[in-house]
């Protein structure tokens, strides 16, 4: 893993970003807590030292001179106490601690200054300050009265520490928290990068590793295995229909050979000519109809056609097929019923749909017996919408139902019949293309085709789906 691509991963960007963002709030934070708290003890000192200096004006106001010098001398001597001076109008001393306010003959007034503290007075520039008031008293002496800013500095100080300390430890865990975040991030898209290699390479059973499938790595890895599962189910069926193909059209192709290669060989003549050319040309269309069936099929998968899709009611596209094949299936000996009276609302493309159920009636009126009875029922069963084609023909061996759906795919016994094998497979891309889900059943006796799709349509869907007139059967036969 190196260290280039560990700090130019996308999650370490975000980290640093949401880091760089938390510190300047941090900073902003420091900043307006350092001067509110700066501000609020400086306001707590005002208040003090001025309720104290009320205080003094109003008992020098009752008492002579000699009391008040007596009680700051008492005063500034206790513990934790103000800072004092009482001064005449002269400007000489007359009691307290505190420095000469007066520079020169200057009177300052009444207000406040700041002033060196009593023990830092005479010192260099970093001595320390005290904030004090100056009342003149209506004898004409001047008090003083007074705190030291140090208070105010060691709480700003502190402050200035605090975040400091917190602004370090931000940075230090959005580094190493995103440092964190980059590595697995990074881990994972290398499991990512090495699945995809190992696919191109051809191994297409390979998936996306999925550390955690609830978050968003997880979920994306869901999404490209199940791409990669239809991917890989596309690429085999693909080489199955190659095979097939190659199988399948061999025989009409040798059969074409074999005419041509005879009508050569045999005596000249135009009725010879006529017959082979007349077989094989029958050979080609059988040939083309199936490819036109593959193209059919592999539109249909594209999933294309969903972008036209439109409220239908499927168990009224069935009765309307079985209505087309009746005269068909009556001719064939066959009973031909309809249960339908239950509508079966869905969005889809009425065509696709009426192809489908031509396909299934289709293949159960050829491979049935005369006397077969073919039965076209809808229901709901626990909320799901169900349409089931049934027969009481000799039916599909229990192993080979789940191969019935697969291209070019023929049971034995039907293999005496003309057919491409192709017929279920259109079906089942319809029914897939129509999130309808196509199971074939025993019967008891016969095949049931059973397709399946959530009932949650049936609230969302009038019953009264757009019906069309009936479609000739000759329109209905499969592609």
């Amino acid at each position: 893993m190196r260290r280039n691509s560990l700090f130019g991963t996308t999650g370490f960007r975000l980290t640093a970003i949401y880091v760089g963002v938390f510190t300047l709030s941090v900073i902003a934070l420091g900043v307006v807590v350092y001067f509110n708290v700066g501000s609020q003890f400086q306001t707590e000192f005002d208040e003090r030292v001025s309720e104290e200096a009320d205080a003094l004006v109003a008992f020098a106001r009752n008492h002579d001179e000699g009391a008040l010098i007596a009680r700051i001398a008492f005063l500034y001597r206790q513990p934790g106490a103000l800072d004092y001076r009482l001064e005449d109008d002269a400007g000489v001393l007359l009691a307290g601690n505190l420095p000469a306010i007066r520079k020169g003959s200057g009177f300052p007034g009444d207000g406040w200054i700041e002033i060196p503290t009593p023990e830092a007075a005479g010192e260099d520039a970093d001595q320390d300050w005290t904030r004090a008031l100056i009342t003149k008293l209506d004898s004409g002496d001047v008090l003083v009265v007074g705190q030291e800013l140090t208070g105010v500095h060691e709480a700003r100080r502190a402050v200035l520490v605090a975040f400091a300390w917190a602004l370090a430890l931000t940075l230090i865990l959005g580094a190493g928290g995103g440092l964190i975040v980059s590595a697995s991030f990074l881990r994972r898209l290398d499991g990512m990068s090495r699945a995809a290699e190992a696919i191109m390479a051809g191994d297409l059973r390979q998936r996306i590793p999925r550390a955690n499938p609830k978050d968003d790595l997880g979920r994306l890895a869901l999404t490209f295995n199940r791409m990669l599962e239809q991917i890989e189910r596309l690429i085999e069926a693909n080489r199955h229909v190659s095979h097939n193909i190659a199988h399948d059209l061999r025989k009409p192709l040798a059969r074409i050979l074999r005419r041509l290669e005879a009508a050569r060989a045999a005596e000249q003549s135009v009725s010879t000519y006529e017959v082979a050319v007349d077989g094989a040309i029958g050979d080609v269309h059988g040939v083309l109809e199936t490819f036109n069936a593959l193209l059919r099929i592999a539109q249909i998968e594209t999933g294309a056609r969903r972008a036209g899709f439109k409220p239908v009611d499927l168990a009224g596209v069935a009765q309307e097929v079985a209505e087309a094949f009746q005269p068909a299936a009556d001719d064939e000996g066959k009973a031909l019923t309809t249960d339908l009276a239950i509508p079966l609302p869905r969005a889809g493309d009425e065509e696709l749909l009426k192809q489908m159920v031509a396909n299934v009636i289709e293949n159960a009126i050829r491979h049935t017996p005369k006397g077969a009875r073919i039965a076209l029922r809808s229901d709901y069963d626990a909320g799901f919408a169900r349409l089931t084609i049934s027969d009481d023909g000799p039916g599909v061996p229990t192993a080979e139902r789940q191969h019935i759906f697969e291209r070019f795919y023929r049971l034995d016994a039907a293999r005496a019949t003309a057919g491409d094998g192709l017929g279920l497979s259109l079906v089942a891309a319809i029914a897939d293309l129509h999130a309808l889900k196509v199971s074939a059943e025993d019967n008891h006796p016969g095949l049931r085709l059973v397709f399946t799709a959530s009932g949650a349509e049936r609230d969302s869907l009038s019953d009264a789906a757009h019906r069309r007139p009936p479609t000739p059967a000759s329109q209905l036969s499969p592609s």
